[in-house]
């Protein structure tokens, strides 16, 4: 493994040469600066980066209403959804859709037995989110406005404080911070194994083509 960075990042996400990671730092006077960086996995460097260009990569073309509606466009996980709507979603469970135009058209919280879901992973017509506290992943219907399915549970070792979802090639990663764990599940039929173990707390995995990064304890790393 190649160790990126090991500052504590905010946030991370794919980028056509490699990720996007955004740092948070304190300044002498309390106050706190945000910076966006990239890498470069041909080149394996690290070089700074506009806002404007963190935001395209996040949101897309309609980055500016969105951003400015948000306030908090670093904390949140997003996703583009089958119609070309944005997905937006806070680890608290607050959730938003903004229409092609940016255009804030629907909010809600997407909580399972009264605790908040997480991050989203895209699955044709619905998303998937983890429910860290009750130790499970769900499926949620926007058209239905309801959970349609969920895999795991308290009584269950499948997964263990999930804390990030992502969807590639028809296979879910579901990474499970306790057990320093990335488990896959198969969309096809819903089989759960074991994709990855670490030494460490695992928080975000990510695949940049045929690239793989994780988020681990220590820092950002390319697999």
């Amino acid at each position: 493994m190649l160790k990126i960075v090991t500052l504590d990042i905010v946030d991370l996400i794919a980028f056509p040469s490699g990720v996007l990671f955004v740092i948070k730092e304190k300044l002498e006077n309390e106050s706190i600066k945000v910076s966006f960086y990239s890498f470069d996995v041909a080149t394996k460097s690290i070089a700074t980066v506009t806002k404007n260009a963190y935001l395209l990569s996040k949101f897309g073309t309609a980055f500016s209403p969105i951003a400015k509606q948000l306030g908090d466009y670093v904390s949140c996980d997003t996703a583009k959804l089958w119609n070309g709507q944005t997905f937006i979603i806070y680890s608290t469970g607050e959730m938003g859709i903004f229409d092609e135009g940016g255009k804030l058209i629907s909010t809600g919280d997407l909580t399972y037995r009264d605790a908040p879901a997480r991050d989203v992973a895209i699955d044709n017509n619905y998303i998937w989110s983890v429910v860290p506290k009750q130790n499970l992943i769900i499926k949620y219907s926007l058209l239905q406005n309801r959970v349609v399915m969920r895999i795991g549970g308290d009584n269950a070792t499948t997964f263990t404080n999930p804390v990030s979802i992502e969807e590639y090639d028809g296979y879910l990663y579901v990474c499970c911070k306790d057990t320093c764990k990335i488990k896959r599940v198969r969309l096809s039929d819903f089989a759960v194994d074991e994709y990855k173990e670490f030494d460490e707390p695992v928080f975000k995995f990510l695949k940049v083509g045929s690239d793989e990064f994780v988020v681990l304890e220590s820092g950002v790393y390319l697999l």
